[in-house]
């Protein structure tokens, strides 16, 4: 049996690894040797352009960085820096952070090669604050300016900002392109300032109170029973202004000469005077109502008769109506004959025929004045001896009055 010489053996085992090695070398590098580093030769960065729109809102840009073959470099180095640090900063992962208004270029540097992104600070309203969010006005032309804060997303205040106001009723409230809120009528309404999708609001409220109470007509005469006549109570504010839907309590100082129901409407009862009183809070006024009943028709009874002999009497009755149809109280009557040849009349209306044909007999009541005038027409038949001096004669007829009218229900 042969045995391999320990020399020989050892020989054989490096050459083997000699062989292994060369082999390893070859598969790794082929033929063309070791291979060369990438070097960056484009960075794109992603987004390229980015508006932010509230101050301190941040945004990540990414860069990747891109050899000659436009391979990607994977754990390629980038710096980053901004133009104006004043509009936005970059920090070292590429996140961007705004500072004010403006524009900035933000580039990202690889190597000798570099990426831009444009980034443009715009800031809008994300809200808009009203100072004071409320108000009420007592007086019509009371003013208020509102103080409008609009701030950013962030929280940050919004300079330089065009706001838009409006009135949710401008009968109630008017508003200019200031802010300054005027009274207009009572009510409520929201006055509200704006810029592009942000908007703030404050609530007015426009409720009257008076300073002083007037009451119109402040003086009235009422000429016949059952007249009406409607009172006006209105107040006013401190500027002046009328004040609307006043809630008014009317009353009579004496309800017997004339009475007031409470839309302030007087009806006359009797003749006399009285004060009409309004009451509004603490405010009083009055109106002085006087009630005159004047005549404005006197009628006669009869108004036609006839007296048979000179002589003969007839006692003449008289009432003065006034235009409502009521009599006319405390009126005194002035009898009159313009034919006295056929017929004459005592103070009383005591008629006396004093010769044959017609004539007429007049009245006017004190009150009445001169064109109210009651006639009765007289007849005498003959002239001779008067039927009453002969025994037989008709005798004089009572003095007829006409039934007291009372005022007519109203």
């Amino acid at each position: 049996m042969c045995r391999p010489t320990p020399g020989r053996t050892r020989s054989v085992a490096i050459g083997s690894l000699l062989s292994m090695a060369l082999a390893a070398v070859i598969s790794c590098g082929g033929d063309d040797g070791p291979s060369e580093p990438q070097v960056p030769a484009t960075v794109n960065v992603s987004p390229s352009s980015a508006e932010m729109s509230s101050f301190g809102e941040t945004l990540q840009l990414n860069a990747t960085v891109l050899d000659r073959n436009g391979q990607t470099i994977a754990g390629a180095a980038v710096n980053w820096a901004s133009s104006d640090n004043s509009v936005a900063t970059v920090d070292a992962g590429g996140v961007v952070t705004s500072v004010q208004n403006g524009d900035a270029t933000v580039t990202a540097t690889s190597g000798g090669a570099t990426g831009t992104a444009s980034i443009a600070v715009a800031q809008r309203p994300a809200q808009i604050s009203l100072t004071p969010d409320a108000a009420m006005f007592v007086s019509i032309g009371d003013t208020v300016r509102l103080e409008a804060e609009p701030v950013d997303a962030n929280g940050n205040a919004v300079a330089d900002l065009s706001l838009t106001w409006a009135s949710g009723d401008d009968a109630v409230a008017t508003v200019d392109a200031e802010g300054l809120v005027t009274a207009a009528g009572n009510g409520s309404a929201d006055i509200t300032a704006s810029a592009g999708t942000a908007s703030g609001a404050a609530a007015i409220t426009v409720s009257q109170v008076i300073v002083a109470l007037d009451v119109m007509p402040a003086a009235a005469n009422l000429f016949s029973l059952g007249d009406t006549l409607r009172l006006v109570a209105s107040g006013v504010d401190a500027n002046g202004h009328t004040a609307t839907g006043l809630s008014v309590t009317w009353m009579s100082e004496h309800d017997a000469v004339a009475s007031v129901d409470e839309d302030g409407l007087v009806t006359a009862l009797r003749t006399g005077g009285t004060d009409i009183f309004a009451e509004s809070g603490e405010y009083r006024d009055s109106a002085g109502v006087t009630v005159t009943q004047l005549a404005a028709e006197v009628r006669v009874t009869p108004a036609v008769d006839t007296l048979a002999a000179v002589g003969d009497t007839v006692r003449l009755g008289a009432v003065a109506l006034d235009a409502n149809g009521n009599e006319v109280d405390d009126t005194d009557y002035v009898w009159t004959a313009p034919h006295p040849a056929v017929v004459t009349v005592d103070e009383t209306g005591l008629v006396t025929a004093a010769g044959t044909g017609t004539g007429e007999i007049r009245v006017k009541a004190t009150r009445a004045g001169a064109n109210h005038i009651g006639v009765a027409v007289i007849t005498v038949l003959e002239t001779g001896t008067s039927s009453a001096s002969a025994g037989g004669a008709r005798s004089a007829q009572p003095a007829r009055r006409l039934p007291l009218l009372r005022p007519r229900d109203r």
